[in-house]
């Protein structure tokens, strides 16, 4: 009867303990706010808004090639990685810095293989969002991690680990947008810039969600096209915006 009692109350504990854990881990993952938000150590930019020497470098020296994503770091470097392309770096007037690889850390950004995150990262991905895995992880130069997941969510830590939120990089509405080769435009686009800007070259190619086209050239014009290449808007950035409505 003893032995029974003594099981009795070991179950009763282990049952309390368990409980206790759980609503520890509850009570844990309830102190994370999944959704607040920390700014990237970079920003987002606009192809069509880096500085006019940073156009003429890319369309001069890569004339094949068409800019993939633009940002600008802390220190107001600006790094314009080229589609199918090397990163290449920029100093605030546009000054040409140098390519920005795996084997070149002189830019304060390196990639950072999955492995050798530290464990609290590979930990909360897993906590948090389970079922997903990190795709890419960077160290920035400032010292935060900032990691992509396999469903496009990307989070940044410092460099101990911890998470400061959820990424949010300010202009960013068309970095969802999937970048093209000119040779993929519809040919009528192409006979358009061909025919009204003969002298530029284009610099970046995107189609949009809603099937539209956005083109950036050399000068920093930025054309939309709707899905049947049908001229819609054109920004020059400097402020003016003209429909077109012929």
């Amino acid at each position: 009867m003893r032995t029974l009692k003594l099981i009795a109350i070991a179950g009763t504990t282990m049952l309390t303990f368990n409980a206790c854990s759980s609503d520890d881990d509850a009570d844990r993952r309830a102190e994370v706010d999944l959704d607040q938000v920390a700014q990237a150590s970079d920003r987002y930019v606009n192809p069509a808004s880096l500085p006019q020497p940073i156009l003429t470098y890319i369309s001069t020296n890569y004339p094949d090639h068409t800019i993939e994503e633009a940002e600008r770091e802390e220190n107001d470097n600006y790094e314009v990685e080229l589609l199918n392309g090397p990163e290449l770096v920029f100093d605030a007037q546009g000054n040409f810095l140098g390519i920005d690889d795996d084997d070149n850390d002189d830019f304060g950004d390196e990639d950072v293989p999955v492995s050798e995150l530290p464990a609290e990262i590979r930990d909360f991905v897993s906590e948090h969002f389970p079922g997903v895995n990190i795709e890419e992880a960077e160290r920035e130069n400032n010292g935060n991690f900032e990691i992509e997941l396999s469903n496009d969510v990307e989070l940044i830590f410092d460099s101990n680990g911890e998470f400061l939120g959820r990424l949010d990089d300010g202009d960013n509405d068309d970095r969802d947008d999937d970048d093209i080769a000119p040779s993929e435009l519809p040919q009528v686009i192409r006979d358009y810039i061909a025919e009204n800007y003969p002298d530029q070259t284009i610099i970046e190619a995107e189609k949009e969600d809603d099937g539209g086209f956005e083109v950036t050239l050399d000068n920093g014009v930025e054309l939309e096209f709707d899905a049947d290449g049908n001229l819609e808007e054109v920004d020059d950035h400097n402020g003016d915006d003209d429909d077109d409505d012929d």
